[in-house]
Formats: C-alpha cells, sequence, structure tokens
C-alpha cells in the first residue's frame, strides 16, 4: 500500500506528477535563461520529486523528452560565454536522448560531462507556454 509520504512524493509538493512538476518548473525558469543539466537535477533533488539516483535520472529523462517531444525545449551548448541562447544539436530526438543517457547515467559521477555541457533552452512555442503558465500562477 502506498504511504501518504509516498503519494506526496510521486505527486511532488505542488500536487502534481513529478514530471508535471519538473516541467512546468523548467518552463519557468528557462524563460529568462537557457537552463543546464545541473539546474534540472538539482530541482528534483529540492522539490523531492524522486528519491533513488536512478528515479531522479528517470524524471529527468523523461520530463526532457517529453519538453522535447513537444517541441517546447531544445538541447545543446551554450553559445559563448552567455547563458541566454544555446546552439542546439543537430541530432534527432532520439541521437539526443543518447546522448543525454550516457552522459548523465553512465557517466553521473564524471560531472563534469554534464553538468554544465548539456543545457536546455524554450523555442517559441515554448515560450508562449512559459508566460501562459506565469499568467496562471499569477491569477
Amino acid at each position: 500500500m502506498t504511504q501518504p509520504d509516498d503519494e506526496r512524493r510521486k505527486r511532488g509538493q505542488s500536487g502534481f506528477s513529478a514530471q508535471d512538476s519538473l516541467r512546468r518548473r523548467l518552463l519557468s525558469d528557462a524563460e529568462a535563461n537557457c537552463l543546464p543539466m545541473a539546474h534540472v537535477m538539482g530541482l528534483i533533488l529540492r522539490e523531492h520529486l524522486a528519491e533513488s539516483l536512478t528515479a531522479q535520472q528517470d524524471v529527468a529523462l523523461r520530463t526532457i523528452r517529453s519538453l522535447l517531444d513537444d517541441g517546447l525545449m531544445e538541447i545543446g551548448d551554450i553559445l559563448g560565454a552567455s547563458d541566454e541562447r544555446i546552439v542546439p544539436w543537430d541530432l534527432s530526438i532520439d541521437a539526443v536522448m543518447k546522448r543525454i543517457y550516457d552522459l548523465l547515467v553512465r557517466h553521473y559521477e564524471e560531472r563534469g560531462l554534464w553538468d554544465f555541457t548539456i543545457w536546455l533552452g524554450l523555442t517559441p512555442a515554448g515560450k508562449r507556454l512559459a508566460r501562459e503558465l506565469q499568467g496562471e500562477a499569477a491569477d
């Protein structure tokens, strides 16, 4: 039987599923600047969206995949020293996810390979949705 703490963790502190909570937060946070993978993993930890490392990585991967599939975010490298814009990787979504999996899961202990080398930025559709979500939060 699911305990109340387990259920809250699955749903996140906001009442949304862990994936939905992370999606909403990433869309909101990326409105100002691109986000490094370190930000994604930090949110999962701070918001208690998953307990084990495997579960944390799974939430990150599923959420990123959904954002890419929905055309809301793109992944790439930052341009110069600024985190305002990224140069998207010229890869299919499957290839992007394989690359992220390799760096985030297989080489997790080597943080330098993924924490500030994988960047997420909003697409025009993502920017529109982020503004809508901010409007809902203000209501």
